[in-house]
């Protein structure tokens, strides 16, 4: 018998104090967040948190920039307050930062710009690059990435995890609300995101010695101690699991998220899992319970919270082999670097792959596809669709990628030939650009514009052009936000009549009337073997 961390124990990543995402890891964009978003909340909480209490009651307003804990103003508001000082050296960088995108850029239209480095304010100075777009008049700038996570701006004491139990599917929008201690039964715990620790408790495995250790190498004392030891069981060591002895299989686990089993090799694309364990209802869960020992390989189709979560990557880590992600070549607030956030949480083989490039994985190989739209139209580098190749079968997953552009998909199919399964994404009414990006803008969108930008995945027609496209015999719908443990990180309402179910529905029928299989995907589905 040995300790295991429970299945109904959820481990959330915090940075700062907010639930830990992709944007809030690089301090650049850190900065921003803290600044643009957070702060205004918190102002906004602190003079009238009646008003937050009002609105998530209110499904419609579900995502806003509400905190969802009214009941612990006084914790939430004393806990800004005294932690403004830890976040001085951000506030350094946003103003420096700020510095250059409104007082030193805009003096420039078109001569050199090589006494802008003379100008540049000491949290950016050699960590950035300035150029001029092909305009020749409107100068930019990015990031040396790597110098920025080396300097005192990337600080590891602001991020923690946050253990609590997991009572039902369905959990509260976590973005806006800081992560506190808010019952007995959550306990937060300083330790950085990429820190072996994690692996210890995500592994578990642990005598008695072994627990005691952790706990101590956490840092854990007291009452502190004894709860963190509350979420963790006894169990027999679990039999190792050969998985080339078993057959092939591709499994739906909701949202995006896929496992597939090829020739022993093991692949999950975009993970987000469901915990399990709890009282309630827990069949049809494609749960942490179901992986194998071993992913070989991750594959990350783009940087949105719901595609990349931190809080299912992190618990996954020590069984990840290899992860692949699109190439990025920005470094820009808008679009940092994917490999550089995945090594900065601790996973040591990240490969980035550009268009079209294949890479050989097992006997199976993943090629990067161009995923247009969904961004915002920004410029954006890092997301693909990834396909497939098993054996004879090729298998894309085209996430949330917008056919603003058909003609591509009938490039792309001439070079890699038609596609026989196709998971695409059809959340066609998405949220509002600035919902991401909003505190990465230099200044705001007006709203006719931010709502003209919309983060959607494609609509009928779009769909339609690209199965008319592809030729597969399987179609599925996926990534529409509807398995409940989504909440978390998204903010989405659906009834019969929103768009994006009858563009979905519409085309289920489509294909199914070719005499093909199609399906919109809702919880865990076994799709083949």
């Amino acid at each position: 018998m040995r300790y295991y961390l429970r299945d109904d124990v959820a481990v959330e990543p915090v940075v700062a104090g907010w639930y830990g995402w992709s944007y809030l890891l690089p301090p650049q964009t850190l900065a921003r967040f803290l600044r643009n978003r957070f702060t205004p909340i918190m102002e906004s909480y602190s003079d009238s948190p009646e008003v937050h209490a009002a609105a998530v009651r209110q499904p419609r307003m579900h995502g806003g920039p509400w905190v969802h804990a009214h009941e612990h103003y006084d914790t939430i508001v004393s806990w800004w307050r005294d932690t403004a000082p830890r976040r001085a050296k951000l506030d350094e960088l946003f103003e420096a930062i700020r510095q250059l995108e409104d007082e030193i850029l805009p003096r420039y239209t078109g001569q050199c710009l090589d006494p802008v480095y003379r100008e540049l304010p000491t949290a950016l100075a050699g960590r950035v690059e300035v150029f001029y777009g092909r305009d020749n008049h409107s100068p930019d700038y990015r990031f040396i990435e790597p110098l920025m996570y080396a300097s005192e701006y990337y600080d590891k004491s602001l991020q923690q995890v946050r253990f609590s139990f997991v009572t039902e599917d369905a959990r509260e929008f976590a973005l806006t609300t800081p992560m506190l201690e808010y019952t007995p039964q959550q306990l937060l715990v300083d330790v950085p995101l990429d820190s072996p620790l994690l692996d210890q408790v995500f592994r578990g495995g642990l005598d008695d010695a072994g627990l005691h250790e952790l706990t101590v190498n956490l840092g854990l004392s007291g009452e502190r101690a004894q709860r963190f030891a509350g979420y963790f069981t006894l169990a027999q060591v679990p039999e190792p699991r050969d998985e080339r002895s078993l057959p092939d299989v591709l499994d739906y686990a909701g949202h995006a998220c896929v496992f597939i089993r090829h020739e022993g090799g093991t692949f999950l694309i975009d993970p987000v899992l469901s915990h399990t364990g709890y009282e309630g209802e827990t069949e049809g869960r494609f749960t942490y319970a179901d992986l194998p020992d071993r992913i070989d390989h991750v594959l990350i189709t783009h940087n949105h919270q719901d595609h990349m979560l931190f809080e299912t990557l992190l618990r996954i880590r020590h069984r990840v082999g290899t992860v692949l992600v699109p190439r990025s070549t920005n470094a820009s607030l808008v679009d940092p670097g994917l490999a550089g956030i995945l090594r900065r949480l601790g996973f040591t083989d990240v490969v980035e792959v550009d268009d079209l490039e294949a890479r050989p994985c097992g006997t199976a190989t993943a090629i990067a596809l161009p995923f247009l739209g969904e961004h915002g139209d920004l410029r954006i580098r890092s997301k693909t669709g990834w396909l497939l190749r098993l054996g004879d079968r090729q298998v894309l997953f085209a996430a949330d990628s917008t056919n603003v552009s058909p003609a591509t998909y009938a490039e792309v199919v001439a070079l890699v030939g038609r596609v026989d399964t196709v998971f695409i994404g059809m959340e066609s009414i998405g949220a509002a650009a600035s919902w991401i990006y909003g505190p990465l803008y230099p200044k705001p969108l007006s709203r006719r514009e931010d709502q003209s930008r919309r983060l959607n995945g494609s609509d009928f027609e779009q769909a339609k052009s690209i199965v008319d496209a592809l030729g597969p015999s399987e179609v599925y719908v996926y990534a529409m936000g509807l398995e409940p443990w989504l909440g978390t990180v998204m903010a989405i309402e659906y009834d019969e009549e929103h768009p994006a179910i009858v563009d979905s529905d519409l085309l289920v029928k489509y294909v199914v009337n070719q005499g093909n299989a199609a399906e919109r995907l809702h919880m865990r589905r076994t799709l083949t073997r």
